[in-house]
């Protein structure tokens, strides 16, 4: 029987409160998400076991509900030296795992946003469809769309309509920034807050670069193990585009201008 021997309150980003507990036996990390459901967390551990058959990831031990709050009970993860020469042949690795469509056989979230992965074999499609209008949709229902961003927007759209690229299906971490991988006192990345689906790979990549914190070992790392199509580097700002309006739906219109210079970018 295992007895709890401390409870330190720790960082759990922008929208969960975050606990290291500490037993007898080992140690938990605790994540609470106030007034949700269960189902929150459920959608979090379905892609940590997902991500798993592949790369680390933390063990997931509880999800449940105390009244209205939402937790995950998972294994805590002592922090060591970043190695991102293993990070990158670890994405490589994960990227290998594909399936006939895009999406998922499930919806999940994109940090609090919901994310349709309704299956499409038509990568352009689901991306328009599934990724970039709802965030658009919810942009203009807030306030923070207008008419020169709806111009812009849909210049761009006309334009990846016609990329007539051959797209595997790729098991995705959806969400990757350098705050959503940890290393162990070995080097090993863990990975975690992830918002999974099959899609390009590129737009694991795109996510890399947008807020920094990955090395060049990193990107070396993985096109030796799995080299990127000639190219690729010209399309991430197509794919940066998701996480930027992700980023003014929940944070506002502090984000607006960075959606306008990259929609800028992508209509050259």
């Amino acid at each position: 029987m295992e007895s709890i021997q401390d409870v330190k309150r720790v960082s759990g980003g922008d929208i969960n409160e975050a606990y290291l507990i500490e037993t007898t036996k080992q140690s938990y990390f605790l994540k609470i998400h106030r007034h949700m459901k269960a189902h929150f967390f459920k959608k979090e551990a379905y892609g940590l076991n997902l991500l798993g058959k592949k790369v680390r990831t933390p063990m997931v031990y509880d999800v449940g509900q105390i009244k209205n709050d939402a937790y995950i009970l998972m294994e805590a993860i002592e922090s060591g030296p970043r190695n991102d020469a293993l990070c990158g042949r670890a994405l490589a690795q994960l990227h290998t795992d594909t399936q006939s469509y895009f999406g998922l056989s499930e919806n999940n979230y994109l940090g609090t946003l919901p994310q349709s992965n309704g299956p499409d074999e038509n990568w352009t499609s689901f991306y328009i469809h599934q990724r970039l209008n709802p965030l658009v949709k919810m942009a203009k229902e807030q306030g923070f769309w207008n008419r020169q961003r709806e111009k812009l927007f849909g210049k761009f759209i006309d334009q990846f309509k016609n990329e007539d690229r051959a797209v595997t299906p790729r098991l995705l971490h959806g969400d990757l920034w350098s705050g959503n991988v940890m290393f162990t006192t070995q080097g090993e990345p863990v990975f975690i807050d992830p918002a999974v689906f099959y899609g390009d790979r590129e737009m694991d990549l795109a996510m890399t670069k947008l807020f920094g914190g990955f090395s060049d070992a990193f990107y070396a790392s993985y096109q030796k193990a799995f080299p990127l199509e000639s190219g690729w580097e010209e399309r991430v700002p197509a794919y940066q585009l998701y996480y930027l309006l992700a980023h003014l739906n929940l944070f506002g219109e502090s984000y607006g201008g960075s959606v306008d210079r990259i929609l800028r970018v992508c209509n050259g």
